[in-house]
């Protein structure tokens, strides 16, 4: 009989594997379920390993949670770089919106818990006000409004975003043909500020 031989892993693999691990863990059996011991069983790991790399269920839960938001905000930025018109601005927040009302989503999860959202703290929200900065100016730029009456725009596309997200998800709708519309809808009720 053969046996299977283990690869050993880097300490980055390692921390890597257990954070993915994790995050299956998570969104396969809900938050509740996780423990360190389903996570060292799942991984094929041993308790005190898992432990060498996260001293506390709370410490890797931050962990995930700051990999997952640099790698979200990292992307959006990136993404938001790259429109060139207020259409696809918008549809890039209204997809996010539609992103966190779906299911197996980790990040909503882990930033609803505020001891595990600590960890992004204030460089958490200048990332968030950067964004939110991008899509106030552009509104403004397009519809020749103050960046007062853009935030007020922004915050009522906002809420037509989510409702419209919750409808999806709720009535099991097609995702992008919903997001289709709820741009239309947006972009619609805009034309009516523009100077």
């Amino acid at each position: 009989m053969k046996s299977t031989r283990r690869t050993r892993l880097s300490t980055e693999q390692r921390r890597t594997q257990l954070l993915d691990v994790t995050q299956e863990l998570i969104l396969e059996q809900g938050l509740n379920a996780f423990t360190m011991d389903t996570l060292a069983r799942r991984a094929n790991v041993s308790n005190p390993l898992v432990y060498k790399y996260f001293s506390t269920r709370l410490k890797l839960l931050q962990s995930l949670l700051k990999r997952e938001f640099d790698l979200f905000y990292g992307s959006l930025l990136n993404r938001l770089n790259d429109a060139e018109e207020i259409v696809d601005i918008i549809r890039i927040f209204v997809g996010i919106n539609f992103d966190d009302n779906a299911n197996g989503k980790i990040l909503p999860v882990l930033l609803h818990l505020s001891d595990v959202r600590e960890i992004i703290g204030d460089a958490g929200k200048k990332q968030r006000d950067t964004v939110r900065n991008i899509l106030v100016l552009s509104i403004a730029k397009t519809y020749r409004v103050t960046v007062n009456e853009a935030v007020s725009l922004a915050k009522m596309a906002s809420g037509a975003s989510i409702a419209a997200a919750e409808h999806c998800r709720d009535q099991a709708g097609n995702v992008e043909e919903s997001i289709d519309k709820t741009v239309q809808f947006i972009l619609g009720a805009m034309v009516p500020f523009k100077k």
